[in-house]
């Protein structure tokens, strides 16, 4: 009988070269690695947070990762939803595509986050302060920036219109200039946690590229991961093909109704042209 740390060991062992070699590869900008590194860890949240909103003082009290919200036609999945102490909410998203940063999504994160967060009832001043951060791989927004705030002012004025939500954009493809933010980013690039400044984000990388714990822990992440990527792949395919049949049923029937309406065709030839049975041609006949 193995004991938990042999297990361990054992699994470990079994975990292919390729498999190991992959990881090793794995950078913050990955965002499932990022959901794994973030997943129930206010420490780093927390630091990545503070860098970003130069708050030392900011303390994250809790964090999700694959946050699921459900709209009335189309729900998103928050890779990261901290939140601090106050109260404060902070959508932390990792976009590697240029559209995957659409000003216009944040937009939507932003508006979802609000329609989960007040009750029926709730005075709109209740609704929480809301940060959605973008960290993108390449400059989207082309003004050759580090990190872009988004403030909102009334026209013609700089007084600012304060609504509670806030959008920041961080540019991964900045020239390194000593900043925090710069050392941030280049944490998130960083394949090395001994090359990393930060140091919790620097010892949870470590732990899950390194420990053989931490390695079993990526290799079932992602395997789960696959595993409903495949399953969501097969349903959509299941739902094309229910379509498929539904749409042949009711050409079935259109056909039917066309060959009753000319009135040259029993009911017995017209189940035999549409396919369908001379019961189902009889019903058909009967709503007519």
């Amino acid at each position: 009988m193995l004991t938990p740390e042999e297990k361990i060991k054992e699994r470990f062992r079994k975990i292919s070269p390729e498999t190991r070699e992959a990881i090793k590869k794995l950078t913050l900008m990955n965002n499932a690695f990022m959901n794994l590194v973030l997943e129930n860890n206010t420490d780093c949240a927390e630091e990545i947070l503070r860098v970003i909103l130069n708050k030392n003082d900011l303390v994250v009290k809790k964090v999700q990762t694959q946050r699921m919200f459900q709209g009335f036609d189309r729900s998103i999945y928050l890779d990261v939803l901290a939140e601090d102490s106050k109260g404060v909410l902070y959508n932390i998203e990792i976009q590697r595509a240029d559209e995957g940063a659409n000003p216009r999504r944040a937009r939507f994160h932003t508006g979802m986050i609000d329609v989960h967060s007040l009750k029926a009832g709730q005075d709109f001043n209740k609704l929480p302060e809301v940060y959605v951060i973008f960290i993108t791989l390449n400059d989207v927004l082309k003004l050759n920036r580090a990190i872009y705030t988004i403030h909102k002012y009334i026209d013609g004025k700089l007084t600012p219109f304060e609504d509670g939500s806030h959008l920041i954009y961080i540019n991964c493809s900045a020239e390194d200039d000593g900043s925090e933010i710069c050392k941030l980013i280049h944490d998130l690039r960083c394949k090395e946690a001994g090359e990393m400044y930060f140091p919790r984000l620097a010892a949870r990388v470590k732990f899950l590229k390194e420990a053989e714990g931490g390695v079993i822990n990526v290799e079932d992440y992602f395997g789960e991961l696959q595993k409903k990527a495949i399953e969501k792949a097969v349903a959509k395919v299941e739902k094309k093909l229910q379509e498929a049949e539904i749409k042949a049923q009711r050409d079935k029937e259109s056909l039917v109704f066309t060959l009753i309406n000319i009135g040259k065709l029993t009911l017995e030839e017209i189940a035999k042209c549409s396919g369908l049975s001379l019961e189902k041609v009889q019903m058909l006949a009967n709503t007519l």
